[in-house]
Formats: C-alpha cells, structure tokens, sequence
C-alpha cells in the first residue's frame, strides 16, 4: 500500500524570499557602518543545551522577519517583543535539529534537490540558473538555501516521526471518515490564522483567569478593526505566530475537532469565539476558502541512473552516451547500467526508482520530453552537476486522485488532525525537558 505523504512546511519558496534569506547577513552590515568595531565582538544571546545562539545569528533573523511581515504590510511596532518571539522560534528550531540528530534522521540530497527542482520550476528557471542568481546576490547564497530547506525537511520527519506516526488511528474513526468523504460533494479547503494564548502546564486559577483575559482583550481588538496577523505576530504563542499566526491550508479533515466547531458557519473574514484546549486560548479567524475539484491525472514512473562526470556539459554530450541512451528498450536493460559502471559507487543510485510523479512535479526543461516519451524509452543524456543523468519511463498510468487509496487518505488525514492538535503540547514539553538560558 503506497504511503500518501503530507508535508508541513511550504512546497515552494519564491525567488524573493530566498533572495532575501541570502544577502539579509549583507544587508545587516552595510546598514550599520558606524558600528563596525562592534560587529568584530559577537556575544551569546540564548545557551539550548550543549548549542548557542549568537546576537549576529538573532540580528540576522529578526531582519529577515522584519522584512517578510512587511512584505505581506503587517507592520513591526514593537521590535522588541519580535526579537524576543523571534528568539523563541530559533531555540524551537535549534531543540528539534538537535533532537532529529539524536534520532539519527537523515535528510538525503534527492529529496533537497526535489524541493529546490521545484523552486527553480515554479520560478521558471532552470537548477543552474537558480545556483547562479542566489551565489549572485550572496557569495555562497546557493548552499546557503540548500542548508536551509535541508533543516525543513528534517523538522518535517521529526514531526512525522515524534507526533503523526503516534497519532492513533481507530476503526470506527477511519469508517467515520470514508462515511464523512462520501457524502462530500466538493473538496473544501480553509486557510486558517490563529492566535493561541498558552497555558502552563497544571495552571493555576490566577493564571487561567489571566490568560483568558488576555485573550478576551486580543478578541475585542479584533473585532474593533486591529490587524489579526499583526496581533499574532505580537502576541500569540502559536508555533505559526511569526507567519501572522496563518496556519496555511487545511482539508476540513485535517482541521482540529475543537476547531472545526467553533468555526462552522464562519464565512471568510470572520473570527471565532475564544476556545479553550489543554495548551490553552485559541482564536481562529477564516481567512479564505476555496473548492477545488478533483481531477483525473497521468502519472510517469521513472528511474534514474547517473554516470558520474566533472565536466558534463549539454552542449557536448559524449557519442557512447547518447547510443547507450537510445539502446534502452526495456527495465532490464536500464537495470543493467549498474553492471556495465561497476566503478560508479552504489550510493549514487541507490535511489533510483523515483516512483509515479505527475508532470507538475518534473523540472520544467523536461517535462514536454517525459510526456511525449514512449514507454521502456530513455530521455537523452542530461547534464547535471553530478555528471550524465539518464531518466528512464517504464510505464504511465492515469489515476483518479479522489480514489487512490482512500483508506490511506483517511488515515493519514486523521493523523495530521491529531497532529495539529497536539503539535503546540510536544513543542511545549521539548523545552521543558531542555537546558535553557537566555541572555538577551
């Protein structure tokens, strides 16, 4: 049974946001030229364990922020409570590497490079353009993103790992679930903002009266016309609070129950009463809505095969290849390319069956090649980094998305539930049992 995947941190970046994750270090210096001598003389700001936090690695961040929220005219007031949020959301990031490295989580270039394919394709470019705008704007700025987008995909296997894959799933929830989805006559996504005013763990009376308090306050500017994402960014406890507290969009299903109550029958722009969960006060503003109706699509499955090079080129690609390219009529025949390179090492191709992937999820310059393809055929020789990549088609299929393994949906739709709901409690209890000191 295939596993359905869901991610959790976004499937593209724009150009301006890696371009602003390169030259913000740049941007930093150069707008302080009469503290030269000061940014010889770095100083820690938070110690999370055995790790630090420097003031230069804070600076850094909360730029960057800054220039995000203002980019989406939210506003920065109060520069003092986004360092101090901004801070939190680092030591956040800085327990959950840690933590993955413990587990011994792995994040393979395949999958980096997949995400980064699908940035330059959405930016239509190429991957070598793409290398050559982000080194342009920063030296280095190309690995600079690849590090970043490493780090997002191995938080994302940690949550997959520490919070949905112990996310029990019953019988009669899956069976409520399969009742739930036929009866829908659309697919309905909602993308959500939220704001959470958190309480400690076995909170007093005072403390809880004080926290709902603060929230009832926060409602009432709402509803008196103050920006939601701005009081988010400032005052919420959420883990989306840097992000206007926008949780992103979320299948009806994969809303949290406690949620999806209070926000039924809200239109978009409305706001929710004040909910109450274990981690404490919520509220949920509607920000959009949208139906999107299910489709039949074709799927390739392709396999991948490298013959390693320094030099590769597309301009002049070696005779050899090209015949051998062409020769290519079957799956037995690509799967022999590993015994006639015996030189190149197996972990170069140890991944070489990429599955079924849809034409949206190719690389733009091959995508009209692989449709047009017949099947047992091979593309021609194309130049990479690494060396000649060779993409084999064994076979295509076209699949009703709606009906690809509903059981699977259903489970991993319910997990994602569960795991929205307890996402806030683990990331709580990670500090909690970690060494923090914070020296802002």
């Amino acid at each position: 049974m295939k596993k359905n995947k869901t991610s959790f941190f976004p499937s593209s970046l724009s150009l301006k946001s890696l371009f602003l994750s390169a030259f913000t270090s740049l941007a930093i210096l150069s707008s302080m030229p009469t503290l030269a001598t000061e940014t010889l003389i770095d100083r820690i700001v938070a110690v999370v364990n055995d790790r630090i936090i420097l003031k230069s690695e804070l600076d850094t961040q909360v730029f960057t922020k800054a220039q995000e929220l203002a980019a989406q005219n939210i506003p920065v007031e109060d520069t003092s409570a986004l360092q101090a949020k901004v801070l939190d959301s680092m030591i956040l990031e800085t327990l959950q590497l840690e933590r993955a490295e413990k587990l011994g989580l792995q994040v393979e270039d395949e999958e980096v490079n997949q995400q980064l394919q699908k940035i330059a394709a959405q930016n239509k470019l190429t991957l070598m353009d793409l290398r050559n705008q982000l080194n342009i704007e920063m030296p280095d700025g190309f690995q600079k993103v690849r590090e970043k987008i490493k780090n997002r995909i191995l938080i994302q296997k940690l949550r997959e790992a520490e919070v949905i894959s112990r996310a029990h799933v019953t019988e009669s929830e899956i069976e409520h679930y399969l009742q739930r989805e036929n009866l829908e006559t659309s697919n309905i996504e909602i993308r959500l903002g939220h704001i959470l005013v958190e309480l400690p763990d076995s909170a007093t009376p005072d403390q809880r009266n004080d926290a709902l308090a603060k929230a009832q306050d926060l409602l009432k500017r709402i509803h008196s016309g103050e920006d939601f994402s701005q009081l988010a960014v400032r005052y919420s406890n959420g883990s989306k609070a840097l992000n206007g507290g926008d949780l992103g969009w979320l299948k009806q299903t994969e809303i949290p129950t406690f949620f999806a109550e209070a926000i039924s029958g809200l239109k978009t722009g409305q706001v929710s009463k004040i909910i109450q969960s274990p981690s404490g006060f919520h509220i949920i503003k509607v920000i959009d809505q949208k139906d999107n109706a299910l489709k039949l699509v074709k799927e390739y499955h392709l396999h991948r095969f490298i013959i390693l090079s320094d030099n590769a080129d597309q301009q002049n690609i070696p005779t050899h290849i090209i015949q051998l390219t062409s020769a290519l009529k079957s799956l037995k025949d690509f799967n022999a390319l590993s015994t006639e390179f015996p030189d190149i090492p197996r972990e170069v191709n140890a991944a070489s069956d990429l599955g079924w992937k849809t034409v949206e999820t190719l690389p733009s310059p091959i995508r009209n090649a692989v449709t047009n393809l017949e099947k047992n055929r091979a593309l021609p020789p194309i130049a990479t980094e690494k060396g000649w990549m060779i993409l084999f088609l064994e076979d295509t299929r076209i699949i009703d998305q709606k009906a690809v393994d509903k059981t699977q949906q259903a489970i991993q739709a319910i997990r994602v539930r569960k795991a929205n709901e307890m996402f806030d409690l683990w990331l709580r209890r990670l500090k909690d049992e970690a060494f923090i000191k914070i020296h802002l």
